[in-house]
């Protein structure tokens, strides 16, 4: 698995954030049985004026929030992230992965980006400490949630949010995270 990381915030503790996601990333796959060696993701740590510009772009929403998900099927432009193998990538044609990272076989095309999250830095912040929990199990939440999101999870009927929360809570309390909610 390789998870790219984008830092275009001061605020993150890098070298910190990059394991966290990294670790959680391959939790999430482990505790769904899932192969994960050739999956990639694009990961955006930035700022809530960034991901405003997101949210309102992709969404309509104009106002920050703490984790945006595009999976590869999504209409987000994948130019506005930068692939895993540090090109603009456009991996949403029919062959596979059009970015050219080194992919040798048909089915590691087609496994190439699974797609790319961003997270706002003072949203989650902010939502951490509004909701008494540490910066770090929030963070951990809401790497989960993307993943599932980036693997197809929904939340938008209520069948699908309690199938997606219920199995959040699972995955978190299998890193020693409690229930977020």
């Amino acid at each position: 698995m390789n998870v790219e990381i984008i830092f275009e915030n001061d605020n993150w503790d890098s070298k910190k954030i990059k394991k966290l996601i990294e670790d959680v990333t391959k939790a999430v796959f482990s505790y769904l049985k899932l192969q994960h060696d050739d999956i990639e993701i694009s990961v955006l740590c930035t700022g809530d004026e960034e991901i405003r510009v997101l949210n309102k772009t992709y969404r309509g929403i104009d106002s920050p929030t703490n984790v945006l998900s595009f999976p590869m099927e999504s209409d987000l432009e994948y130019d506005d992230f930068d692939c895993c193998c540090g090109e603009d990538c456009h991996c949403s044609d029919s062959s596979g992965c059009g970015c050219g990272c080194n992919v040798d076989t048909e089915q590691d095309a087609m496994s190439c980006v699974l797609g790319c999250s961003a997270f706002a830095y003072e949203t989650i912040n902010k939502e951490s400490k509004e909701q008494g929990k540490s910066f770090d199990d929030h963070m951990k939440h809401l790497v989960v949630h993307s993943i599932l999101h980036l693997l197809g999870y929904d939340h938008v009927e209520d069948e699908e949010a309690e199938k997606m929360e219920d199995l959040e809570v699972k995955i978190l309390q299998s890193i020693g995270v409690g229930n977020p909610y």
